[in-house]
């Protein structure tokens, strides 16, 4: 079960909103209705959701007044928001408020058709929602990689998930955040009608010449099978330094080496093809692989910039293991927690694999090492991987300095013990080893809390 907190005071909308989700598969998703202001302000400071809807069009609710509240605590300001608008002047007003973590704005025309859609994709990518909170004391570089299908309101959901990121993470500036989602909007659009869609430069120019969408564009092309199927690659790679994207479609390609110049005089009144001069204008090294369906350019983080980073963790080097490497044995002491970087992991029990481990478990080893027991399981990497190794003096030590990693650790608890409840912990086997799991997890969460009261006085 994922609850999903939906801010409105039309009850019709609530039960629509089920009926869209579990039309689309989404049965585990529970949908919680906050009907005013104060209640909404009240969860979110105690459930911290990782996501919510909130109806901006609900005259019932002043949701404009809410987005103040809840970007003047940075406790509340943890989820992404889904915002429900009912007019295009509306969805630009939500897209204008700086510092909001908009995932996407809906009219109530397309709420029907993509509120699954757009759940599904940021649930497949909860990872960056912690990496947010953690990844500036633990980790030097995060990488990963999205699959988009040829739709805008694809494009409009990974650009806003990864510069809420960098945002959130203290990387980039408001002005620069700006200037990134409007890049990577140039780049993954261009990918989508030019590269998979074919739609050629004179075909655009007659569609918009009529004052026609875009979108609606695209959704015609995407009516051949052949194009339906195509879909176009979004990688990143975020360091200290920078930011680098790679964005890739499966079509024939350009020649990029002959651009034509738009800001001469011949071409100045034109309605488009700027995309690509504009995105050179606001990043670094932007290049094209030969054939031109790949292109890879950097963003480059103000040096000057005030960052969230303690200093904590900041010379912890991250250790590299080898697929079959030992991260260690059943029986030695819990000395070490382990945030994963990268790579899977097998979990051991009397030679047995029991379950995995992957970056989506943020930690390992965290039980033997919160109850100060023996490990009871092996870890032994079935991949190449990172490992960030934590000892319990920098753990508390961070919890001082920032108290909400002691409750992510204990909803990543609580979020096992339910696994394991149900007999799922990544093809457990054997009620006994569950039932020991749960009892260790709910034991792990009582001593977490206990080390968080006792440090923080």
């Amino acid at each position: 079960m994922y609850k999903l907190p939906i801010v409105t005071s039309d009850s019709a909308l609530v039960e629509r909103t089920e009926e869209y989700l579990s039309k689309n598969g989404l049965h585990q998703i529970v949908l919680h209705q906050l009907s005013d202001s104060s209640s909404t302000l009240d969860y979110l400071g105690i459930e911290m959701p990782e996501l919510i809807i909130v109806n901006f069009s609900d005259k019932g609710i002043n949701a404009f007044e809410l987005l103040t509240n809840i970007m003047s605590d940075a406790w509340l300001l943890h989820g992404g928001i889904i915002a429900i608008c009912d007019s295009n002047n509306e969805i630009e007003r939500v897209e204008l408020i700086k510092g909001a973590n908009l995932i996407i704005a809906l009219d109530t025309a397309d709420y029907q058709c993509y509120i699954a859609k757009v759940v599904a994709i940021i649930l497949n990518n909860r990872r960056i929602l912690f990496q947010r909170e953690l990844s500036s004391d633990f980790l030097n570089n995060i990488s990963g990689a999205f699959e988009l299908d040829n739709d805008i309101y694809d494009v409009k959901c990974y650009v806003n998930l990864i510069c809420n990121f960098l945002y959130n993470s203290n990387r980039i500036k408001m002005e620069q955040k700006f200037n990134v989602r409007l890049a990577l909007t140039e780049m993954l659009t261009n990918a989508i009608e030019h590269g998979n869609c074919g739609v050629t430069y004179d075909e655009k120019s007659e569609w918009l010449e009529k004052s026609l969408d875009i979108a609606e564009l695209i959704a015609l092309k995407n009516r051949e099978e052949a194009i339906n199927r195509k879909k176009v690659s979004f990688e990143y790679t975020i360091t200290p330094e920078m930011a680098i994207f790679t964005i890739g479609d499966q079509g024939n390609g350009f020649d990029w080496r002959h651009v034509r110049d738009v800001t001469k005089d011949e071409f100045i009144l034109e309605l488009h093809g700027r995309g690509i001069l504009i995105t050179k204008s606001l990043v670094h090294n932007l290049r094209y692989n030969e054939k031109g369906n790949e292109v890879t350019f950097e963003v480059h983080f103000e040096r000057e910039r005030t960052v969230l980073m303690p200093g904590l963790f900041e010379f912890i080097p991250a250790k590299e293991i080898k697929g079959g490497d030992v991260i260690f044995n059943e029986g030695e002491p819990g000395d070490y927690l382990y945030y994963i970087v990268k790579g899977i992991y097998n979990v051991v029990v009397q030679g047995e694999v029991v379950s995995t481990l992957t970056p989506d478990d943020i930690f390992m080893g965290e039980m033997s090492f919160l109850l100060n027991n023996e490990r009871n399981a092996t870890i032994i990497a079935a991949t190449d991987g990172k490992l960030i190794e934590i000892s319990k003096k920098s753990f508390i030590e961070a919890i001082r300095e920032k108290p909400h990693y002691a409750l992510f650790l204990c909803r990543l608890l609580a979020q096992r013990i339910q696994r394991a409840n149900n007999g799922n912990v990544g093809g457990m086997v054997g009620s006994r080893q569950t039932e020991a799991r749960s009892q260790n997890s709910e034991a792990g969460i009582q001593n977490m809390e206990t080390e968080y009261c006792r440090d923080l006085r």
